[in-house]
């Protein structure tokens, strides 16, 4: 099973370094986390490059500055995105659970992805709620949503296209963030919530198996009670 938590909230058009330090903040809140997520290191650009630590400045924004000249028609948005893992070899990057972290601010997204979270974490959800938790009380977050990959038989599922009640609008997924105050009411078929700030988490189901009906009933019953309280925006620009 492969889990990605995207983290969306307003643009910030940001100079180099300071997307190195917007970075560097949010690694620091991740490694206070769990210790898996204190060192980071930028993934290899191809068969000959290497990981390079996050802590080298220097070589970290020397890689902003060439993906920033290749594409120069993004330029107008700010410093490029980053790519990192919590590995700084081949080896170590599978053991960890193969885990990415995307760092975007120019287009407003976060993303961690865990690939094997069942065998890497003994308490998965517990670390996904974890994360989920510090994530929400970023400035101007607007959406967190958990998405799940996974093999049911001979087919490769993702949630958000192959099990997602409503494929043209913004999910939620296993777990969440709306920045909305709800109430259970609201939203009968959640596992969980909670208030956080302005907005509520949402865990939608224990554990969304792709395999398991049940699992993906409920979390299609919570977003379907999100798309009544219009938090789900629709994102197909053929639907807008």
């Amino acid at each position: 099973m492969i889990v990605t938590l995207t983290v969306k909230f307003v643009p910030q058009r940001l100079s180099l370094s300071e997307a190195y330090a917007y970075s560097a903040a949010l690694i620091e809140n991740l490694g206070e986390l769990t210790p898996d997520f204190r060192q980071w290191w930028g993934m290899p650009k191809g068969p000959k490059d290497h990981f390079v630590s996050f802590v080298e400045r220097s070589r970290i924004i020397a890689r902003m500055e060439a993906d920033d000249a290749e594409f120069p028609e993004l330029r107008h948005a700010g410093a490029p995105g980053l790519l990192l893992t919590n590995a700084g070899d081949e080896a170590s990057w599978r053991a960890r659970g193969r885990v990415g972290l995307a760092i975007s601010p120019s287009f407003g997204s976060i993303r961690i992805s865990i690939s094997d979270v069942e065998v890497v974490f003994e308490r998965p959800s517990r670390v996904l709620w974890t994360i989920l938790d510090a994530m929400s009380k970023r400035p101007d977050v607007c959406l967190i949503q958990t998405n799940v990959k996974q093999r049911v038989g001979a087919d490769l599922l993702l949630y958000s296209l192959h099990r997602a009640p409503f494929p043209h609008r913004e999910f939620l997924g296993w777990m969440g963030y709306v920045d909305e105050a709800l109430t259970r009411d609201q939203v009968p078929a959640a596992a969980k919530l909670e208030r956080r700030g302005n907005g509520t988490l949402i865990l939608a189901t224990d554990v969304l198996d792709l395999a398991d009906p049940h699992a993906v009933q409920q979390a299609n019953q919570v977003e379907m009670s999100l798309v009544d309280l219009g938090l789900l925006p629709v994102i197909d620009p053929a639907l807008k």
